[in-house]
């Protein structure tokens, strides 16, 4: 009886914690997540300049591509690719969660103000 009681409050819980993230529109996207770093904290990071340029560090190496917004979704380009992803954004507080589609995995980061340049 404890172990179906503590099951249904973990799944109740972690259910509760996925209401919490909302889906984001155009203007959504542009207000919160531009201007800003997409980041895992210590590792890597996208900073997504006002001006459609992306900057992107990872352990000590970096590349810059493009970013827009295009429907409901943010579109980035990647150095190995011509075409850009572009990606639906949840947020909750400061962490963001971004996925192709409803069948793909998330990319779960945070929101962080730009420190660079």
């Amino acid at each position: 009886m404890l172990v179906a009681s503590t099951l249904t409050l973990a799944s109740q819980s972690s259910a509760r914690a996925e209401d919490q993230f909302k889906l984001l529109d155009a203007s959504q996207i542009r207000a919160r997540i531009v201007g800003n770093d997409i980041t895992d904290g210590p590792h890597w990071s996208m900073y997504l300049r006002p001006d459609g340029k992306l900057i992107s560090a990872e352990s000590g190496s970096s590349w810059t591509g493009i970013w827009k917004v295009q429907g409901n979704k943010l579109c980035i380009s990647l150095p190995s690719s011509t075409s850009v992803e572009c990606s639906e954004v949840w947020m909750s507080g400061a962490n963001v969660r971004m996925r192709a589609s409803k069948d793909q995995e998330t990319f779960d980061a945070i929101i962080a103000k730009h420190r660079g340049k």
